[in-house]
């Protein structure tokens, strides 16, 4: 059987090594691609669709009509990998409330929705702001 996460489609190892330090560590291919491939689908699960694809049967959503993955998909592609190999497969999924420091406490509400909460575990923030211009809330309704 084949491992369903081999599918390096946003970026190429080298680009990856060459871009990240923290990637670069990794020396192992197969390791790598496995990491870079999960990142693909984090962020393709944020997005949930866009632009139509490059061909009918892809995986991911880019490419997309014009055989292109954007640069700033790429760079988060990357940052989001970074974030997987540093935080592995166990995620922390408990929810924020409130944070001390010192002197000065805050505390956050709880009208966030948990799936919105969810959606974004194992995104950095930095990154979510670069999906978000990619992110599509309509749903599509075929009559």
């Amino acid at each position: 059987m084949t491992n369903l996460l081999d599918d390096l489609v946003y970026v190429t190892l080298a680009d990856a090594r060459e871009t990240s330090a923290t990637l670069a560590l990794i020396t192992d291919d197969d390791v790598l691609t496995n990491i870079i491939t999960q990142a693909q689908w984090i962020i393709d699960w944020y997005i949930g669709s866009y632009g139509i694809p490059a061909v009918d049967w892809q995986s991911f959503i880019f490419p997309i009509e014009d055989d292109w993955t954007p640069t700033d998909i790429q760079l988060a592609t990357i940052r989001v990998s970074e974030f997987v190999s540093t935080n592995g497969a166990t995620f922390n999924t408990d929810k924020i409330v409130s944070e001390n420091n010192l002197s000065r406490s805050v505390s956050f509400s709880d009208k966030q929705s948990y799936y919105d909460y969810v959606k974004t575990v194992g995104i950095p923030k930095r990154v979510i702001n670069i999906l978000d211009r990619y992110k599509n809330d309509f749903i599509w309704q075929v009559i």
